[in-house]
């Protein structure tokens, strides 16, 4: 019995070791924060932090504390050629930009709500979608009070508030004044990257982000506007990446054969789920919502649902073009697909 007992106190150490090691159990979490703050005085910082538009991933920033500003835009939106329509943006782009931190940092976040600003009051004139609306932004990485951190704003305020990342991953954030499927489908959506506090495990050559995202269009006059009754149906429109339908067809992303691609991916929906595949090649690793503890190793495509994300890691074998696709394929069809060139 006695060298049984030894094996098995070995095999619970062990596996306690491993735990600790993949999903950063041993850093003490930080619940809740201090209470937010709205300011109504003229906030003329704009977006700060370690921030970058897909597909470009930003670097991560030193330190315990990382100061984070985005704010909030109504403007027309480019989906496609000749389509277009009057979006509510974070940042300057349809997905928001994407940010980066990791387990332990505190964030130290302000938004201001611009949709007032002169310039968009000049092309709000006709155009409902267009015109001064109250937002707020849903951290899906933080712990915290919703009814304090992702209070509603107006025009003009800023909201102030802390949260510290507690968990490795790829996270949403989106809107959610209601009503939310309006806002999210009108394109308040955005993706955050939390390291392990020591980095995610292994070498790569290529760093990518990319948010999948549905479009609800119904035309009005010579653009768009967004149609919450197709979104009530999941009749989606169109379905793209990073924001543009098929964009990567036409400017395909770049690499070299044989490189290790780690890819950043997240489903910000609202309603589909996404069967993320890259022709010609097996998903070597991937980790559910981007926590190395949850990790599915030769995977043919990385099943992801609204809200939902993954760290896929591949390797294109030799040179050629590699389409990536929603193998979900009428989303496909509609916009999800673009193409890894490898030289």
């Amino acid at each position: 019995m006695k060298p049984l007992l030894i094996f098995s106190t070995l095999l619970i150490l062990c596996s306690c070791n491993n735990n600790k090691s993949s999903d950063d159990s041993s850093y003490k979490k930080v619940y809740g924060a201090p209470k937010a703050t709205v300011t109504t005085q003229p906030d003329n910082d704009k977006q700060t932090g370690p921030l970058a538009y897909g597909p470009n991933v930003p670097k991560l920033q030193d330190g315990d504390t990382v100061e984070v500003k985005i704010d909030v835009t109504h403007k027309q939106f480019t989906v496609k050629r000749d389509v277009s329509f009057g979006a509510w943006l974070f940042g300057d782009s349809l997905p928001g930009p994407v940010l980066r931190v990791k387990v332990g940092q505190t964030i130290k976040f302000s938004m201001t709500d611009r949709t007032n600003d002169t310039a968009m009051m000049k092309m709000s004139v006709g155009d409902h979608m267009l015109k001064p609306m109250p937002h707020s932004i849903d951290f899906h990485s933080a712990m915290v009070n919703p009814e304090d951190k992702y209070r509603t704003i107006y025009p003009g305020e800023t909201i102030h508030f802390t949260w510290t990342a507690n968990y490795p991953g790829v996270f949403m954030y989106h809107c959610g004044t209601p009503m939310v499927l309006l806002h999210m489908i009108s394109g308040m959506v955005g993706m955050v990257i939390v390291e392990p506090a020591d980095g995610y495990p292994g070498k790569v050559d290529k760093e990518f982000a990319i948010v999948q995202n549905e479009y609800y269009l119904t035309p009005q006059g010579a653009t768009y506007i967004a149609d919450t009754i197709l979104a009530l149906k999941r009749i989606p429109t169109y379905v793209a990446f990073n924001g543009k339908v098929a964009q990567y067809i036409t400017r395909p992303i770049r690499v070299k054969a044989g490189e290790r691609i780690r890819l950043y991916f997240l489903n910000v929906g609202p309603n589909l789920i996404s069967s993320f595949h890259v022709i010609g090649t097996i998903l070597d690793k991937v980790w559910l919502d981007g926590n190395p503890a949850n990790e599915l190793r030769g995977m043919q495509a990385a099943l992801v649902g609204p809200a939902q994300g993954a760290v896929i890691e591949f390797v294109l074998p030799e040179k050629g073009e590699y389409t990536f696709v929603d193998h979900s394929f009428a989303n496909a069809t509609v916009g999800a697909l673009g193409v890894f060139a490898a030289e």
